[in-house]
């Protein structure tokens, strides 16, 4: 066996997935990240803007077409216009503010990423300097290992605030 290339021991394998190493992946992915994210938000905000834009001058010519229009019937089809040109404009925001508001909750998701990073690394170091039987460390690193590919849980929703009227007071 060659002198210069020892076998892969822990610490060896370790040195490769080293905290920089991580810490520097682990922002090289989340610059990336934002930049999708917030490109996608910021597009979606911009033709959510555009659509109610349009859909308001739309209702705006439309509603002028009828007032100065010189038959009932055409005023009567000018506003229907107006009114469907602007519903649609609504719906097609709408759309897009939803698309807006999905990229912002995975732009939440990204940078919760590095708690999460954070936390499994300092399980890591608190497991590796520990004075555990092998048994004892399947375990945990077994556990670990499961809470990882589970991913993060929601946080719990906050307790509900019930007032209650005190006998003799009247309720809000």
């Amino acid at each position: 066996m060659d002198d210069d290339h020892p076998p892969p021991t822990e610490a060896g394998r370790r040195g490769a997935l080293g905290l920089p190493e991580l810490w520097e992946a682990t922002h090289a992915r989340l610059d990336l990240y934002h930049q999708i994210a917030t490109g996608q938000a910021k597009t979606s905000f911009r033709n959510a803007q555009i659509a109610m834009a349009a859909g308001f001058l739309l209702l705006i010519l439309f509603a002028g077409i009828a007032l100065w229009a010189s038959t009932t019937a055409v005023a009567i089809v000018a506003g229907g216009l107006g009114a469907v040109s602007a519903a649609l404009a609504g719906y097609v925001a709408k759309t897009f503010i939803r698309s807006q508001e999905a990229a912002a909750t995975h732009l939440r998701s990204y940078f919760d990423q590095p708690l999460e990073l954070s936390r499994y690394l300092a399980a890591e170091r608190l497991v590796a300097d520990g004075d555990l039987s092998q048994e004892q460390r399947g375990e945990i690193l077994s556990a670990l290992v499961q809470a990882m590919v589970a991913g993060p849980q929601p946080a719990p929703a906050p307790p509900s605030v019930v007032i209650a009227s005190a006998p003799g007071q009247q309720g809000p």
